[in-house]
């Protein structure tokens, strides 16, 4: 008579069991990333200090070109724009610095909208991207720092558009909980091969060609996002037999600072 009820109990100890395992890769995974990151950390704090004295040098001479040039100067609007851009590099570089020292991160009450908006005002779209915003957020203010985490929009969604190059489309999706905002970057892009899904947050992995890319992105990203005590996680589909290819970029960060 104890039969049926002890099949059931096993079925859920096996069950309980598997869930275990999966929770166990899935922190031995996040433990192996952390060593990477400390590994690329050190590397990052020398690469900033090597950038930090030519970017002054740009910064420097742009701002005295810009203040020299006359109000009518065709060249002016293109001088501005060297100049934002140089200072956002100099945050960048600074952003890396924290990086590798582990530093706590800015926190200020930003709006997700905001992000993205900003985001997307640093990358060049072209003519054959069409970029989508949807906005199911209820409400978008969290405690974030707004310049690392710009880095990491920005960073995913030029990755979107090199993934496009015939052309294609970016959704940019935003969402919220009581505790957490949520944005998730998708492509119709060529998708990311099933054998290197569980590399790309690697330092130095990357699947572009030589010269194309650095293999630093995402797992930066991947670093700042978890110094926001966030999560950021990938989906991807590269084999048409499956369904439409693309990828899928997921942040999921507290609300308030923890």
């Amino acid at each position: 008579m104890c039969l049926p009820y002890t099949i059931e109990k096993l079925h859920k100890s096996v069950k309980d069991l598997a869930l275990s395992n999966e929770k166990l890769s899935s922190m031995k995974q996040a433990l192996k990333q952390s060593e990477k990151l400390a590994h690329m950390g050190q590397l990052s704090a020398g690469i900033a200090h090597e950038l930090n004295n030519p970017l002054g040098v740009v910064i420097m001479y742009s701002n005295i070109l810009l203040e020299e040039s006359k109000p009518e100067d065709p060249v002016r609007e293109d001088l501005k724009l060297i100049v934002d851009q140089a200072a956002r590099c100099k945050k960048i570089v600074a952003g890396l610095l924290n990086f590798a020292r582990k530093n706590q991160v800015n926190h200020q009450s930003v709006s997700i909208k905001d992000l993205v908006v900003h985001s997307l005002e640093s990358v060049i779209i072209p003519p054959k991207v069409k970029i989508n915003i949807e906005d199911q957020t209820t409400n978008p203010e969290a405690m974030l720092d707004l310049e690392q985490m710009m880095q990491v929009l920005t960073n995913l969604i030029k990755n979107a558009i090199d993934a496009m190059p015939d052309g294609g489309k970016v959704n940019i999706k935003m969402e919220d909980t009581l505790s957490d905002v949520i944005i998730v970057i998708s492509d119709t892009g060529t998708g990311i091969k099933e054998e290197d899904r569980a590399k790309i947050f690697e330092p130095f992995f990357t699947t572009k060609s030589i010269g194309q890319g650095t293999g630093l992105g995402l797992a930066t990203a991947y670093g700042i996002v978890k110094m926001h005590k966030g999560q950021i996680t990938a989906d991807s589909n590269n084999d048409t037999s499956k369904g439409p290819t693309g990828t899928s970029f997921k942040i999921v960060l507290p609300r308030r600072k923890e």
